[in-house]
């Protein structure tokens, strides 16, 4: 046994030293946290003044076709409610043909333009003068000195808060302002997920808050699916990865799902943010990451997400049917299996040989089950084709058959010539 002595002067130096300087670190951490915290506010801040630019320029005016007739169907929501919008065909569409709105388009920026008008319709209108706190008052100081140092446009407290209900078009174009901010702050929480640092969660936000991608879809009046979908892909990826973040915070796979049902309502795009968690769910397993927490987080996602977004109209059954969803789909499928074979171990107390033979003839059986199903399936037509744009930008020189679709250039895949025109790289 090993006799322990007194501490060393040097070890009793190094404890007084730490004592002594934890205020200084606590001090030193907080002040750190408040300036981060700042940072945050000011690239949030930034995104939505950024966008703001073409309203301060041309006023409440909705920019572009599109954005024009996305405003016009949160117009007639507005008027006529939920339940006509859905059942409205609106002849003035694809003259003279005419179009059934409620079911051809994605609604959840019309229902988000909607959801803020009512909310703002039952708030009486007011005016009032700014609190005088001591916080207001500390923040006021802070902002004019700040100002005074060259920092002019950091924005002052208003003198009152004035409130009135804004009417359809104004919602209409400041909601990509607003949203601008929105998914700003998710980049930042999703880039914080991953890192678990909270300085590049601020330099995530700052680049989110001016990247051209994002403000070509987002400026103010630009009432386009866009505007409210970058805010929902970012929220969704940012929830998926807190669901995973250890076994017992699959809760937040709640959160997942119906965040991503509101990205299902906003934009026909939802079907990358389905295939990109199935195949990070995927690769859960082949890391050796799949647990009981992981299972009970995609689970609770998938089947609350794909719940809702079959009652989206323009969706439909297309979650279980269409082959570009078919693969998140058997991921979930496959975690049922594993998680059956978990289950069956822990019953049966078995060996760790047992097991891994176990669950190789449960994966045989369950994939030549697939393979039947799959095969009585096809021949009925059950599973739907490959959509218009995913056949436009894979089979080169067709028409995909929707007229539509062949005429956006979008939808067609780019040429290698178009880098050496535009980016001096020849390929």
């Amino acid at each position: 046994v090993r006799a322990v002595g007194p501490p060393s002067e040097l070890a009793v130096m190094a404890s007084a030293m730490q004592i002594l300087l934890f205020p200084f670190r606590l001090v030193f951490k907080t002040l750190l946290f408040f300036a981060q915290f700042f940072l945050m506010l000011w690239a949030m801040y930034a995104a939505y003044e950024i966008r703001m630019y073409p309203i301060k320029d041309f006023g409440m005016i909705i920019h572009e076709f599109d954005p024009w007739f996305n405003y016009r169907a949160a117009e007639y929501m507005a008027e006529h409610g939920l339940a006509k919008f859905f059942k409205w065909y609106d002849y003035m569409s694809w003259y003279p043909i005419g179009r059934p709105i409620g079911t051809t388009i994605y609604p959840g920026m019309q229902m988000t333009a909607y959801g803020i008008r009512e909310a703002m319709l039952r708030i009486p209108a007011f005016k009032s003068e700014m609190p005088k706190w001591y916080a207001l008052t500390l923040v006021k100081k802070t902002i004019g000195t700040t100002r005074k140092w060259g920092f002019e446009s950091v924005p002052r407290l208003p003198k009152f808060i004035d409130y009135a209900p804004m009417s359809v078009n104004d919602i209409c174009c400041m909601i990509p302002p607003w949203f601008g901010s929105i998914a700003s702050l998710f980049t930042g929480l999703l880039t914080y997920e991953i890192t678990r640092s909270m300085n590049a969660a601020v330099v995530a936000t700052g680049i989110m808050a001016i990247l051209p991608a994002h403000l070509m879809r987002s400026v103010g009046g630009e009432f386009d699916n866009e505007c409210v979908a970058m805010a929902a892909i970012s929220c969704t990826f940012w929830l998926w990865l807190r669901s995973i973040r250890n076994p017992g915070s699959w809760l937040w796979g709640i959160l997942t799902g119906f965040s991503y049902i509101y990205m299902v309502l906003a934009w026909g795009g939802y079907i990358f943010v389905l295939n990109s968690i199935g195949l990070h769910a995927l690769l859960l397993v082949g890391l050796g990451r799949f647990n009981s927490g992981v299972y009970k987080a995609y689970t609770l996602f998938f089947v609350i997400g794909t719940f809702g977004a079959m009652q989206v109209p323009v969706v439909g059954w297309q979650p279980i049917r269409s082959l570009e969803q078919m693969g998140p789909l058997l991921v979930f499928l496959g975690y049922q299996v594993l998680a059956f074979c978990d289950f069956y171990r822990r019953k049966n107390e078995m060996t760790t040989k047992a097991f891994i033979l176990f669950r190789i003839r449960v994966s045989v059986l369950f994939l030549m089950g697939l393979v039947i199903v799959a095969f009585l399936l096809y021949p009925t037509g059950y599973f739907g084709p490959l959509s218009a744009r995913i056949r436009g930008l894979f089979v080169k020189h067709t028409k995909t058959g929707n007229p539509l679709v062949d005429s956006v250039a979008e939808h067609q895949p780019a040429s290698s010539g178009i880098y050496a025109n535009y980016l001096n790289l020849p390929l």
